[in-house]
């Protein structure tokens, strides 16, 4: 990730799972709480080498979450022993003991009792932990499917959202967004509108993608004529790096300004993202998730005389704010910007807590 090699934002998500399943499987440990610091050990280093990524604390946060499930199954098991244990030290087999002075075959009973005692304890704790261990990757491989196939089940709900002869636009490169509108042309037509996204110019590859479907025209135009355009568009469907706890988006650079002139136009803007892009993280720091990239394909490096007299800044991202978006829509169905937070309490539930002290330990 260091080397940039992995930057789709899925293929994060699930290279972070699957060393986290490595990591699990082959290591030792004897309960959740080393478990638990395990995970947040290896997370710290994850997060070290791309400290900007919010997709790798999501991932831990959702593990977290699972650890946390699975081991109340293992709580209950143990109470059980415990409750056996008490129950049998109170049966009346213990007035057999020689502490007592009653029978002459107490020893043997005596013996037969801790020896069923020390038996159990250490079947239900080897069982425990071994079926505890099982449980949690079997957890993670769900989750792991679930990353697979997040674009598909999002795309389940094309056909809600997008209707015959309307004009949609987009923004950018996003797979999301791709399939999604490449799912209800199967059985519509409609217009598509696609910003180029300069100056990494990722429309131009959306526009080939959504291209290849009959029922779909396909125009790119100049992030400049956004504005102008907006009045004739019905909908603005767009793809997002990471929605954050406020509902706000960290998106492709020009992503804002699409949303603002949809917002003056009144034209709903519907959001395509996966559960595993929510972060529990509020932007207090509009800059702190987002990264600079090379200004040659603005301002060239030729431009010898020019590039010496000016500072040009190349942000990667775009912070949106929740008012600028009507609807996010996932794996789940449709959701309001205001109801996210009950969508971050199912996926991490008290694991959120832990994402500050993760990224800053």
């Amino acid at each position: 990730m260091r080397r940039g090699q992995v930057t789709e934002s899925k293929n994060i998500a699930i290279e972070t799972v699957n060393l986290m399943r490595h990591v699990i499987s082959i290591s030792r440990w004897d309960n959740v709480e080393q478990l638990t610091m395990l995970i947040k050990a290896v997370g710290r280093k994850l997060i070290k080498a791309l400290p900007r990524e919010l997709l790798i604390v999501n991932v831990l946060c959702r593990l977290l979450r699972i650890v946390a499930e699975e081991s109340e199954s293992v709580e209950f098991v143990e109470d059980s022993w415990s409750a056996r244990r008490t129950r049998e030290s109170a049966s009346p087999r213990g007035a057999e003991t020689p502490a007592m002075g009653v029978g002459t075959g107490a020893p043997g009973a005596l013996m037969r009792t801790l020896t069923e005692q020390v038996s159990g304890r250490f079947d239900v704790e080897t069982m425990t932990l071994l079926g505890f261990k099982k449980n949690i990757l079997n957890e993670i491989n769900v989750y792991i499917s679930e990353l697979d196939n997040i674009e598909d089940d999002i795309a389940k709900n094309a056909l809600e959202y997008i209707h015959s002869n309307e004009i949609i636009l987009t923004c950018g490169r996003s797979l999301t967004v791709e399939k999604f509108l490449l799912k209800a042309a199967g059985k519509r037509k409609f217009h598509v509108i696609v910003t180029e996204c300069a100056p990494t110019y990722e429309g131009h590859e959306q526009a080939k993608a959504l291209a290849s479907s009959p029922n779909i025209e396909v125009v790119v135009i100049p992030d400049s004529a956004v504005f102008a355009i907006m009045s004739r568009v019905n909908k603005v469907i767009l793809g997002t790096r990471a929605v954050m706890a406020n509902g706000g988006l960290i998106a492709v650079s020009g992503t804002h300004m699409v949303a603002a002139a949809a917002h003056h136009h009144s034209t709903q803007v519907v959001v395509c993202a996966g559960p595993y892009k929510h972060s529990p993280w509020f932007p207090f720091n509009d800059d702190r998730f987002n990264a600079l990239v090379s200004p040659d394909a603005v301002l060239p490096y030729r431009e010898g005389d020019l590039v010496n007299n000016v500072d040009v800044i190349s942000p990667r991202y775009d912070y949106v704010p929740p008012e600028l978006v009507d609807i996010f829509v996932d794996s789940m169905g449709g959701h309001l910007p205001s109801y996210l937070y009950r969508l971050l309490q199912e996926n991490y539930g008290d694991a959120k807590d832990l994402a500050w002290n993760i990224y800053d330990s």
